[in-house]
């Protein structure tokens, strides 16, 4: 039994119970090769390291990030009361920066545990909003997503939000796009179809592993890691979740790295999309994704484009650091 306050639920609640259920999910995923280094220094380091002071250490391993569109088309909680109170839809789109725990062994550094970290998403349902940053730290904001319709040609994905172009007293916080994926050559032949989750686990360990995508770090079998998130049908997401303090707002009343798992109920298809696909992304001060990438400002080629249609739960998650503990 918790010996913590019962949480108090007030009319017009947008935070509902946890775990939460999005049923017939489509979700669209290229992967983008930026800077291994710059990932770690602007992205890592300051969000999952800086905070614990070295009470645990994460460590990008690659120098591809992936990103995804999805359209999940019935979310709702699983416990009751809530589940009882209905579904919404959401749209999203996320970046996901593949991170591993790591310890110093004979003074060097050796992976551990494997996660994926959403360094930047934007979703169109103003309760995940609330429900993601608050229950998990997920950095959710708020703004229209874009996916094609079914049977759609010429493919096409975007996302916007409220950001500040270039920061000063002046400036006007403004909707703007912050990623655009487009589809700029159509494919000859159908790509590969995934009849399971361990055929899209394996297609996409298959990628990582022999792309030149830098996997550097000892104690690191990323294909054995991921055959066993796909016998696990598990996703380990990290997150940093934290609350600005209300007396002084430059400190955080609550700071924790924070790890929850989504778990696949259903996959109901898959397979690689055909032709090639450019994304062009932000790089406002509020948003520099592109600086964060390590890239330059411009058209970016997408490697591995593929579509998988789900059903998944975000579980319940656990502290893995807790500040002043």
């Amino acid at each position: 039994m918790s010996d913590l306050p019962s949480y108090v639920t007030r009319p017009g609640e947008a935070v509902h119970l946890q775990p939460f259920q999005c049923a017939n999910t489509q979700m669209y995923g290229f992967y983008l090769r930026g800077d291994k280094a710059a990932i770690q220094q602007r992205l890592v380091d300051p969000v999952l390291n800086t905070p614990t002071d070295g009470g645990i250490t994460f460590r990008a391993i690659s120098d591809l990030v992936l990103l995804s569109f999805a359209m999940a088309n019935r979310c709702t909680s699983t416990l009751a009361p809530d589940s009882r109170f209905g579904w919404v839809p959401e749209g999203s789109w996320t970046l996901w920066v593949p991170v591993v725990t790591v310890k110093r062994e004979l003074g060097i550094e050796v992976a551990q545990s494997l996660y994926f970290y959403p360094a930047y998403i934007t979703v169109d349902n103003s309760w995940s909003v609330a429900a993601g940053r608050e229950i998990y730290g997920f950095p959710k904001g708020y703004g229209p997503v874009e996916l094609p319709l079914q049977g759609q040609h010429g493919l096409r994905f975007a996302a916007s939000t409220l950001v500040m172009e270039r920061y000063g007293p002046d400036s006007e916080g403004q909707v703007r796009p912050v990623i655009e994926v487009t589809q700029t050559e159509a494919g000859t032949a159908a790509g590969a179809v995934w009849q399971d989750i361990e055929d899209a686990v394996g297609a996409i360990a298959h990628l990582l592993t022999g792309s030149g995508a830098h996997l550097t770090l000892p104690g690191l079998n990323f294909a054995h890691d991921l055959a066993r998130l796909a016998r696990e049908e598990e996703v380990p997401g990290v997150f940093l979740k934290q609350f600005r303090d209300v007396a002084d707002g430059s400190r955080a009343c609550y700071q924790a790295i924070v790890a929850a798992g989504s778990f696949v109920d259903r996959f109901n298809g898959g397979g690689l999309l055909t032709g090639t696909f450019e994304a062009t992304i932000a790089d406002f001060d509020s948003h520099p994704i592109a600086r964060d990438l390590g890239l330059a400002p411009g058209a970016q080629r997408l490697e591995f484009p593929f579509w998988v249609n789900m059903d998944f739960t975000i579980g319940q998650g656990s502290e893995l650091w807790t500040a002043g503990q």
